[in-house]
């Protein structure tokens, strides 16, 4: 069945799967049983509505609301909309004498829901970020278990790590993205169990490599793409351990030759042969970045699920549609975000360890609530006050008819009410706007600004000595401007220490324009069919049919490559 989106007009498919999942999704009320709201919004317009309420990057000096001390937050201290957002350090969120219950108020019928939702979600304070049993890691949000960390999100159990997304299990890991099981790397994307490589992307098992691309199970490789258990080659060809190792040595420590061997390896990315989709152990999948799933489509980054479609970055995800960011056996779960543990959930955002949840925020370990933020351990709750079950029961459908009559009901929480500007949020990485593309669609923006550095020297990146041998060790007292976009950014000691022990000629660029780079690696989450380059037999990919890549099917990449 077409529709078309109210957002941007295009049209697209409500087919069988999702009218069969969303019949599976009930939220019972006594004796009366609500139902998913069929979608107005195209796919991509609800993805971009939904993770425009997530910032992984931009982190801001704010006051605590309860101590009045200075703290490091994802909310700015400056409203993009209302008051400020109160915010708690997470020792005073998670205290026993915190209890959001105290800010709850009663429902009024007579006014829209989302506005009262809003108007609650500004009283309630916020964790200023997100963070589960790390030490040292001050600067950072979305990580756990870590240890000596700077300006990394979405990570798990890793020791000095500094400006990434997505790093699991990784030692001494900098600027570099969706890395798992690795150590010593620079500058690499998607890499699994690899070791002390630089410029390197979509590899495994590869050790002491640079500049290359899909590699498996390699030693000493450079600007190499599309080999497998190979020792000492230079694009691709075999070289001697020693004409290798005197090669290699030429390339360290200077930010000239760096330079140049990038331009190289950009341009071996647009030669070298790609699979069609990055789908592994999976049966009966779509998208890319799956593993060890089934039946999930038009899903991106997901590990062992099944039964899924429309979410991106999912795991152990059963029975979800329209989700993003959903950990540790969610199940049942229809347009929520960021959330872990959640069964029959909907429109919610940051829901833990929670059942029957509908409209809800930041709320932990609870069950049947409607409208809440910040609760931890409660049931039966409207906007944070606590009601008796024969209350709930009947009031909550209430709610819900006068949602459906101001048209409310299955939608998300609208953007003009979000924490975060269009271009704060994941939004602006899966799809980048300008601001006049983003506020046209109702999005929020934040003016960036930088304050100024507290430094004994602000240097031009293209100031610095091109030898990392000649960068003096004061330079961690200096700011340095960058390249492109002339913002001042630091090196700190940790980090020099990185470099001067791997060879590596110290960044240019500020690192949010690092970080956009590397994205960049990264294709756009959408599917599209065009044929294999090999045997022109039809394939669903992420690159789209007048991209100049070479992509292959599975079969013929695998004959290909091994």
């Amino acid at each position: 069945m077409l529709k078309n989106c109210v957002q941007c007009s295009t049209s697209f498919d409500f087919g069988d799967a999702e009218r069969a999942f969303m019949k599976k999704v009930q939220f019972i009320f006594g004796e009366t049983t609500v139902h998913l709201a069929e979608p107005t919004q195209c796919p991509r317009c609800r993805m971009l509505i939904r993770v425009s309420n997530r910032n992984e990057n931009n982190l801001y000096r704010n006051t605590s609301a309860q101590s009045g001390e200075s703290i490091i937050s994802i909310y700015a201290p400056e409203p993009l909309w209302g008051s400020p957002y109160k915010v708690y350090t997470q020792e005073q969120w998670n205290a026993d004498t915190f209890d959001a219950t105290t800010f709850g108020c009663d429902v009024d019928l007579d006014k829209p829901f989302f506005e009262q939702f809003s108007s609650l979600s500004k009283v309630v304070p916020h964790m200023a970020v997100v963070t589960v049993s790390n030490e040292n890691c001050d600067y950072t949000t979305g990580t756990g278990y870590c240890k000596n960390c700077y300006l990394i999100n979405s990570s798990e159990h890793c020791i000095d790590c500094y400006y990434g997304k997505l790093y699991q299990n990784c030692n001494d890991v900098t600027d570099s993205a969706y890395m798992y099981d690795s150590e010593l790397c620079y500058e690499c994307f998607s890499m699994h169990g690899c070791t002390r490589c630089s410029f390197v992307s979509f590899s495994k098992n590869s050790h002491d490599c640079m500049f290359s691309a899909d590699l498996q199970g390699c030693k000493n490789c450079f600007l190499c793409a599309n080999l497998s258990q190979k020792e000492y080659h230079f694009k691709n060809q075999p070289l001697s351990k020693d004409a290798y190792e005197t090669m290699v040595n030429d390339v360290l420590g200077s930010h000239a030759t760096f330079e140049s061997m990038k331009q190289e390896y950009r341009a071996l990315l647009e030669r070298k042969i790609w699979k069609a989709a990055n789908i592994i152990q999976s049966e009966d999948c779509s998208g890319d970045y799956i593993e060890n799933s089934r039946h999930c489509h038009h899903c991106y980054d997901m590990t062992d699920s099944q039964d899924c479609g429309y979410v991106q970055v999912g795991v152990n995800a059963k029975d979800c549609w329209h989700c993003s960011n959903i950990y540790l056996k969610p199940e049942l779960c229809y347009e929520t975000l960021g959330t872990i543990e959640a069964y029959n959930c909907a429109y919610c955002l940051y829901v833990f360890h929670s059942q029957n949840m509908l409209y809800c925020e930041h709320c932990y370990s609870c069950l049947d609530c409607f409208g809440c933020s910040g609760l931890r351990r409660k049931q039966y709750c409207i906007f944070n006050k606590q009601y008796a079950k024969e209350e709930y029961v009947k009031i909550v459908p209430m709610i819900i008819e006068k949602m459906k009559l101001r048209k409310e009901w299955g939608q998300f929480f609208p953007p003009k009410f979000s924490s975060f500007g269009y271009n704060e949020s994941v939004a602006q990485e899966y799809a980048p706007m300008t601001k006049e593309d983003a506020t046209a669609l109702g999005f929020l923006w934040r003016e960036q600004r930088d304050e100024p550095p507290n430094v004994s020297r602000i240097i031009r990146a293209e100031d610095l000595p091109d030898r990392l041998a000649d960068i003096p060790d004061e330079v961690i007292d200096w700011a340095i401007a960058c390249e492109e976009s002339g913002r001042p950014f630091r090196i700190l000691k940790k980090e020099l220490e990185f470099y001067r022990s791997q060879g590596i000629p110290l960044p240019h660029l500020h690192p949010p324009v690092r970080y956009k780079k590397r994205m960049n690696m990264r294709n756009p989450r959408t599917l599209y069919e065009r044929t294999c380059a090999k045997c022109n037999n039809p394939i669903t990919t992420t690159f789209a049919p007048n991209r100049p890549e070479i992509v292959y099917c599975e079969k013929c990449y695998l004959k290909e490559v091994y």
